[in-house]
């Protein structure tokens, strides 16, 4: 179970993992070694990871897709197995409504997207349709 303590202590990771633990330990008017302590244990217990997240731009997938998937229900799981052990999918999502899953994606180009979806999606066992939503402007990101 997340207490209070865990959920602040998340906020500030959020902000910015990478502050020391004497500096998150001033914040939440706690000792480092308390704070080290239950970072130690919400990554154990799989609550947080602390992961680097780069600019999709500056690695040069300037282009942020999000692809919807409508799969046959009886494959959904060798979908989301197959399609969630890519590197190149960043979030995938199962979801409710008309599509099954959501992917978010980078690509360096329209062209590698185009690539991808001729020569990748269509052999991915199930699909049953896409559609593709290029996101035009990021105003936020995780």
């Amino acid at each position: 179970m997340v207490d209070q303590f865990d959920k602040e202590l998340i906020s500030l990771l959020e902000q910015d993992a990478k502050q020391s633990s004497e500096k998150l330990a001033e914040q939440l008017s706690a000792s480092p070694s308390t704070v080290r302590r239950r970072m130690s244990e919400l990554i154990k217990r799989g609550v947080i990871r602390i992961v680097a997240i780069p600019d999709s731009k500056q690695i040069g997938a300037p282009l942020v897709a999000i692809i919807a998937f409508q799969v046959v229900h009886e494959k959904l799981n060798s979908f989301l197995q197959a399609f969630g052990s890519r590197k190149d999918v960043k979030c995938l999502y199962v979801t409710s409504g008309r599509f099954d899953a959501i992917a978010l994606m980078w690509f360096s180009s329209t062209e590698h997207l185009y690539d991808f979806m001729e020569r990748e999606v269509a052999k991915i066992d199930g699909v049953r349709a896409t559609e593709t939503f290029v996101c035009l402007h990021t105003e936020k990101t995780f």
